[in-house]
């Protein structure tokens, strides 16, 4: 298992630590102490209650699993459940759109204007022949050799 996936398990890890026993006992024994045994004991990360978490520092991974966690388990009722997967999947589309506007292969020609393409310009070089061509040149032409 790489670093950064034992970082992740850490950082949900003191999450769930900083949420207390409350919701510590909804989760399933083995995942909890999945996340204890495979976390990065060397890397405790603080988290601060009053201060969200997407404006702490917390990976991305973290806090998308921490998502998953409360849709599986913390979710009180179907109702709970439907509104956070409405949330998860306007999410999810709002970055899809992001992308598409990022990186469509339409607008990326649309967006190089003719003015900031700089032509290819070529100019014609007059060739001079080397001093030493022309000495072996002359010396041919003194014996008659083409």
């Amino acid at each position: 298992m790489n670093i950064k996936t034992k970082e992740i398990y850490s950082e949900v890890y003191q999450v769930l630590n900083l949420l207390g026993n409350e919701y510590i006992d909804k989760l399933p024994n083995r995942l909890f102490n999945l996340l204890k045994e495979k976390r990065n004991v060397n890397y405790n990360p603080q988290y601060t209650e009053d201060i969200p978490l997407n404006k702490q520092n917390i990976k991305k991974e973290s806090i998308a699993i921490i998502a998953l966690i409360h849709l599986n388990y913390w979710c009180e009722d179907e109702k709970e459940k439907y509104e956070l997967k409405q949330i998860l999947k306007n999410n999810e589309n709002k970055y899809q759109q992001e992308l598409r506007n990022k990186y469509n292969p339409e607008d990326i020609f649309k967006k190089n204007n003719p003015e900031n393409i700089v032509e290819n310009q070529t100019s014609i070089i007059e060739y001079k022949e080397p001093l030493y061509k022309k000495f072996i040149n002359k010396i041919k032409s003194l014996f008659h050799i083409n």
